[in-house]
């Protein structure tokens, strides 16, 4: 995560934050995002001293946030609406986050563990208390140590699946599938594990359309996207969702936003390369006529060891319209596994 703020994140480093019958001493900043900051910290005993577990606490950034939307409100916000209005939106759904990790149960998703508010003179900031999950991002290792090996692949890809898998179970759209959202936990293991992988980032899910009673107790707080609005990072994002077209006159079912993020995922695991990124294009007009029209170096073409049926995977991951890709996360996992290499 990044992002320029003038409030100073390490302003809450010694502090404790009470959350129910806990309490947590924030140690220092370790990633700032577009509206928050996320902190490690310890859990603290009832004189303040440091006496359990190290863990992640990440908290709405009032200020930043209220620089960011008088400046320049994201798409998923309607922007003629009153900062108080977008400033209560963008707090409800961060509430939701909180609400919903504390609801799911999955071991390749990151665990909510706490929830609560700054003291007053911090403007009643809500934050919520997280496992702490030490590593990098797959953009990072891939950055670092180039395409993966298939065996490495697999895992930190089938891991995203199994989550994606649960998450359909739970009628819930996660919206912004992306390297940057998937934690790998350090190993001396040439091979990740799949227990080693998180995904993370939660701020833009929603309830998909089929469970509107199960959305209730996931999403307490009744946040509505703007109809027409695509929303997360536009290199992660479907083309349908940028070109309705595409769906075939019929809306693409709701597990498909989060299986495109997962195909590119796969492809960035395995290429060393994320196809839609920004900087591959001279303009922001090239980069958005290449998502809609599906153009993108074939697999083999980057990674000539690749076999023919480890590219068709990916190949029917990224299809252009969403008939033509796998039906559901397990459907794409089991393809992963028959397209092993002997």
């Amino acid at each position: 995560m990044s992002g320029e703020r003038s409030s100073d994140p390490t302003a809450l480093a010694g502090t404790i934050l009470p959350a129910g019958e806990r309490a947590y001493r924030v140690v220092r900043p370790i990633a700032t995002g577009g509206f928050s900051v996320v902190y490690l910290a310890r859990r603290s005993d009832p004189f303040g001293r440091e006496a359990g577990r190290e863990v992640a606490v990440k908290v709405l950034d009032l200020p930043h946030l209220h620089e960011r939307l008088r400046d320049a409100p994201p798409a998923f916000l309607d922007p003629d609406a009153p900062l108080a209005q977008q400033m209560a939106e963008v707090r409800e759904r961060f509430v939701n986050e909180a609400h919903l990790l504390r609801q799911l149960r999955h071991p390749n998703i990151v665990a909510a563990l706490d929830e609560g508010e700054l003291p007053g003179p911090r403007g009643r900031a809500p934050f919520f208390v997280m496992e702490y999950v030490p590593g990098a991002d797959v953009g990072e290792i891939v950055r670092r140590s180039g395409a993966l090996d298939w065996p490495a692949a697999l895992a930190i890809v089938g891991a995203l699946l199994s989550a994606l898998a649960y998450l359909e179970r739970e009628g819930v759209m996660h919206r912004d599938v992306k390297a940057a959202n998937l934690l790998v936990r350090p190993s001396a293991r040439a091979v990740p594990s799949a227990a080693d992988v998180r995904l993370i980032d939660f701020g833009l899910a929603t309830a998909m359309t089929r469970v509107p009673r199960r959305a209730q107790v996931l999403f307490p707080r009744e946040v509505p996207t703007r109809p027409g609005m695509w929303w997360g990072t536009l290199a992660w994002c479907p083309p349908e969702r940028l070109a309705p077209f595409l769906a075939g006159g019929e809306e693409a079912p709701d597990v498909q936003v989060d299986l495109w993020g997962a195909g590119l995922v796969a492809y960035l695991c395995l290429t060393g390369v994320q196809p839609f990124e920004r900087g591959r294009f001279a303009t922001d007009a090239d980069q958005f006529a290449a998502l809609i029209e599906g153009r993108y170096p074939r697999p083999r073409a980057l990674r000539p060891s690749l076999t023919p049926a480890q590219e068709g995977v990916l190949l029917r991951a990224l299809a252009l319209r969403p008939a033509d890709r796998f039906r559901d996360a397990n459907e794409f996992w089991a393809a992963l596994r028959e397209a092993a290499p002997g």
